[in-house]
């Protein structure tokens, strides 16, 4: 059990035109972004393969999940951690889209 207050979720929809090479340096870059010492916590990981459902998006390549004690560690974690900006300036440019999704614990 986690002591986090919020859930930091984030799904990333790559360019088709997407390398093998750029994928897996991108995958790198997830298992080093979960090193931020800014986050309580961190996974990473792919759609299901499982038979569609209505109320199921399996649109998305990867997703992230956050876990942040304070939000203090939250906005340092968005706007300076180097991690999170590495990875960023690292690998936007394959990324068509990006959507977050953030909740609190209760």
């Amino acid at each position: 059990m986690t002591n986090a207050i919020f859930i930091h979720t984030v799904y990333f929809w790559l360019k088709e035109e997407t390398s093998d090479e750029d994928r897996h340096s991108f995958e790198d870059g997830l298992r080093k972004l979960g090193t931020s010492t800014n986050s309580s916590g961190f996974y990473w990981g792919t759609p299901l393969d499982i038979p569609d459902r209505e109320v199921v998006d399996s649109s998305y390549d990867y997703a992230i999940t956050s876990f942040f004690d304070t939000l203090e560690q939250h906005e340092v974690y968005q706007t300076t951690d180097p991690v999170h900006q590495n990875f960023i300036d690292s690998h936007n440019h394959i990324w068509r889209a990006v959507k977050v999704y953030d909740h609190k614990i209760k």
